[in-house]
């Protein structure tokens, strides 16, 4: 479900935002008459923007309740939207996002039902109930103040539960899966183990064999000259003995190379996905774009920029905080393509470890002669240069000053080199 969920960017919030609205708008709607659907629409809306703007969900809450407020409205069913809303944000949003979230809509709604209770108690009579008791007005109050901390904490843990369990437990459907994989890579190891016995077996007679051949050639050698008739059996048995070596030696290259194929296709380009997908729910904030028409590449090619892809995204994954905004960037042209990957890693850690006095002042002279002087290298870049020189390419990495790192693969003629 969070997979379904990740891999579409508005649906899900869109249908969410829906149902709600179907639901709840219509019954405030019905209870307290047309004035109440804007409010409760705007809170729904809040849903629409948890997972890619979320300051924008926790502004329109914010609103929804100060229009409850201005409009003298008794609290509106549609108010369980925001409770929605922040199991989204606490399960998507940066650290803190989520903290600055829960604290602003349970300050919203306080001050509501203090406005409702305290203000405006007559405006509960739409729901059957007179709070126009002082004591009565001071009970309820303190007690709307305890359900409203204690429903948005549980909505936080709740959503800090879901995308936990997603990412470090996984459903039923994903541990049945490790434990098939992991039955095959048992009897596929006992496979190979009792091939390695037989191939052991095969070297050793085959080592016998050649050791016959030496011999009896250094043998021959000798008679050659002092008795040919004695030389021409010595080498008939030398003829003799190798043919037996080849035929061991073919039956152990057939058991080497029985069942080489590989038991899982390499990656390819369609597998991108649900790599994005995989760095979301652990936190990353990853989007995959395309610009252009794609063509048809080899399975090596397709295996070479898979790889540059999946080693870029795991050094973002070691070296950047989790809410690391990363744009993966494919450009296609009729020939080649370009991957650019754009990170922002080094503004993240800066907000995280700066004052807001330190990030007004920006990055400085150092920021600057580090982009421009540092070099990255390594043994995994080295490789990736490597296997991209095989198909014409090159790749490039380059820091952007006080922003992050980006890495650009550049294949001018890949259709023509590796085309499908």
């Amino acid at each position: 479900m969070i997979k379904w969920y990740l891999e579409r960017k508005w649906l899900p919030e869109i249908l969410i935002f829906i149902s709600l609205c179907a639901l709840l708008v219509s019954i405030d709607a019905g209870i307290q008459g047309t004035v109440a659907a804007l409010p409760g629409a705007a809170i729904c809306a809040s849903v629409i923007f948890t997972r890619k703007l979320q300051w924008l969900a926790v502004v329109l809450v914010i609103l929804g309740t100060g229009l409850e407020i201005f409009l003298g409205l008794a609290p509106i069913v549609s108010g369980a939207a925001a409770g929605v809303s922040l199991i989204f944000i606490a399960a998507f949003a940066s650290k803190l996002v989520r903290r600055v979230s829960v604290v602003a809509i349970s300050v919203a709604g306080v001050l509501l039902a203090y406005a409702a209770i305290v203000l405006t108690p007559e405006s509960f009579m739409v729901y059957g109930v007179n709070l126009s008791q002082g004591n009565l007005q001071i009970f309820a109050f303190l007690l709307a103040t305890a359900a409203i901390a204690a429903v948005n904490t549980l909505a936080w843990v709740f959503g800090r539960l879901i995308i936990t369990r997603a990412i470090h437990v996984g459903s039923d459907t994903d541990r049945a899966l490790l434990l098939h994989r992991q039955a095959s890579l048992g009897l596929e190891v006992a496979k190979q183990t009792e091939r390695l016995g037989i191939a052991r077996d095969l070297t050793d007679l085959l080592v016998q064999r050649l050791t016959a051949v030496v011999s009896l050639s250094d043998g021959a050698k000798y008679l050659a000259s002092a008795d040919p008739d004695s030389a021409l059996r010595a080498i008939s048995r030398i003829a003799d003995s190798s043919t037996s070596a080849q035929s061991e030696l073919r039956k152990l290259y057939d058991l080497l190379h029985e069942g080489h194929e590989l038991l899982a296709a390499p990656p390819s380009l369609a597998e991108l996905p649900d790599l994005v997908v995989a760095m979301r729910q652990l936190g990353f904030n990853v989007s995959l774009n395309v610009d252009g028409v794609p063509f048809g590449v080899n399975e090596g090619a397709e295996l070479c920029i898979f790889k540059i892809v999946f080693e870029s995204l795991e050094n973002v994954k070691k070296n950047t905080p989790s809410d690391t905004d990363t744009a993966v960037n494919f450009y296609w042209t009729d020939n080649g393509v370009q991957i650019l990957i754009k990170d922002n890693g080094i503004e993240t850690r800066r907000r995280a470890e700066l004052t807001a006095e330190q990030l007004l002042e920006g990055y400085g002279v150092a920021d600057d002669l580090a982009a421009l002087t540092s070099e990255v290298d390594g043994a995994t870049l080295s490789a990736l240069r490597e296997r991209a020189a095989l198909y014409e390419g090159s790749i490039e990495i380059s820091q952007v000053a006080g922003v992050g790192y980006t890495v650009s693969a550049f294949f001018p003629q890949l259709r023509q080199v590796a085309g499908a």
